[in-house]
């Protein structure tokens, strides 16, 4: 992967952060920060007032953005509610929950999602071939991109999820982004009021040079 890129996202999408997740996409427009994957947990927290409803306030203007928009777990959690959801499930039973959160998203907006990256970027290699096994663009796990159109694997040097607590661990990061290396970010709806995240997307895109992509504007750039 080319140097100095970074596959933006915004994750935990669900209706339960509604205003965190509208002003977070300000701030983003606000650093001209036009592409991005939107990660959408159709199911989050195995509650029903979690989902998205059709023509709803909120799934509208998440639509209104044009954004990508992708598949991020189903629950984000298993049925026990320990965070890691796919790591333990068999490519049978991760085809089975992928189908349902496809589902549910085509249900909430009236499309399929285009790809596929797991709660926390974790879960087993063999999801990545149920994921294309339900016919989604791409899988994301650890710091590996996964094509459903090909054998390649696309490699990110580091990554930053942050989960919208009072730090973000960049520490592992930090050496890559002094060489300019490709990364991934997360950014959670909590960042703006809990930590200095967006000072740090600032400070990538003035500083250090670099760009901002989504997941699916990235793959459309290298074919």
């Amino acid at each position: 992967m080319a140097d100095t890129i970074a596959l933006l996202s915004l994750h935990d999408i669900t209706p339960a952060y509604e205003d965190d997740i509208i002003h977070t996409y300000d701030l983003l427009a606000g650093l001209g920060m036009e592409s991005m994957t939107l990660l959408v947990t159709p199911f989050y927290g195995m509650k029903k007032s979690n989902c998205f409803v059709k023509g709803s306030p909120f799934t509208e203007f998440l639509l209104s953005l044009d954004l990508e928009i992708s598949l991020h777990g189903y629950s984000h959690i298993t049925k026990s509610g320990a965070p890691c959801e796919f790591c333990n499930l068999t490519k049978e039973r991760a085809v089975a929950r992928l189908k349902d959160g496809i589902s549910l998203i085509k249900q909430g907006f009236g499309k399929r999602p285009v790809g596929f990256i797991p709660p926390m970027w974790d879960a087993p290699p063999r999801i990545a071939k149920a994921v294309r096994e339900v016919g989604l663009d791409y899988c994301v796990i650890g710091d590996n991109l996964y094509s459903s159109a090909g054998s390649k694997i696309h490699g990110t040097g580091a990554r930053i999820i942050s989960q919208g607590q009072r730090t973000v661990n960049t520490e592992a990061a930090m050496f890559e982004i002094e060489l300019g290396g490709a990364l991934q970010v997360a950014v959670h709806p909590f960042d703006y009021r809990m930590n200095n995240l967006f000072e740090l997307l600032a400070d990538l895109r003035d500083r250090q040079g670099y760009r901002f992509l989504g997941y699916r504007d990235f793959m459309k750039s290298i074919h």
